[in-house]
């Protein structure tokens, strides 16, 4: 009977132990579910965020697919003297249009005529035989200018394979403004490749005023205008 009254309270003692262990193992598998839980949450989160991201790269990229397409769908495959943005505003068809460069001012124009003699009218070329006899000015290169000054006004003109180039300033104090333009114009020429005009084509460079770069191919007439003479040249020539 003693021994007996000994075994219960150790059966009860070993009962309580094993109660206790097994709480500690239920609470340690809860905590660790939980935290799963939590992994799969900044997972999904994650997994959302990156999602998010990539359909606004693609929302994006549909935005400029669309505004080069709506380009397109205005100027078919016409040649553009620099890449168009957003802010670049366009009017007009393949035939006849108008493209404006907010960021400068610029702007490249296109006219169709009926025959490519009525185009060639609208270039302001100035051949060679319009200076004759006045004053001859070094432009550098090996391209002689020559100079007209009177009134306050000097124009310096010379031509270049089928281009004419005029340079204007006023002449206040001496100054030689539409000499140095018109050889920084030369200069520039040598090595940027300008436009092959068919037939003709001009360079008309202002001092106070927009400079413009003209020119024809066939019954089309093409124009760059730009706050300068510099920024008109760059236009031009970088038409590819």
């Amino acid at each position: 009977m003693k021994a007996w009254k000994k075994i219960v309270p150790a059966i009860a003692v070993l009962g309580l132990v094993l109660t206790a262990c097994g709480q500690g193992n239920s609470d340690k598998s809860s905590n660790s579910s939980s935290q799963e839980s939590s992994s799969s949450v900044k997972s999904s989160n994650s997994s959302s965020s990156d999602s998010s991201s990539s359909k606004s790269s693609s929302d994006e990229s549909s935005s400029n697919s669309a505004s080069s397409s709506h380009t397109d769908s205005k100027l078919g495959n016409e040649k553009l003297p620099r890449q168009n943005s957003a802010a670049s505003k366009i009017s007009g068809d393949k035939a006849n249009y108008n493209v404006r460069y907010s960021t400068d001012g610029a702007t490249f124009n296109k006219k169709t005529y009926s025959n490519a003699s009525a185009a060639s009218q609208q270039v302001d070329y100035q051949s060679s035989d319009s200076t004759k006899g006045l004053p001859s000015v070094d432009l550098g290169y090996s391209v002689k200018g020559h100079e007209d000054r009177g009134a306050g006004q000097a124009y310096v003109s010379t031509n270049f394979g089928n281009w004419s180039l005029v340079s204007h300033a006023n002449v206040e104090n001496g100054s030689d403004k539409a000499v140095e333009n018109a050889k920084a114009a030369v200069k520039f020429v040598q090595s940027n490749s300008l436009p092959i005009p068919q037939s003709k084509g001009n360079i008309q460079i202002e001092s106070d005023t927009e400079s413009s770069v003209t020119w024809q191919e066939g019954n089309s007439v093409y124009t760059v205008k730009a706050p300068n003479a510099t920024a008109a040249l760059k236009m031009a020539t970088s038409i590819k």
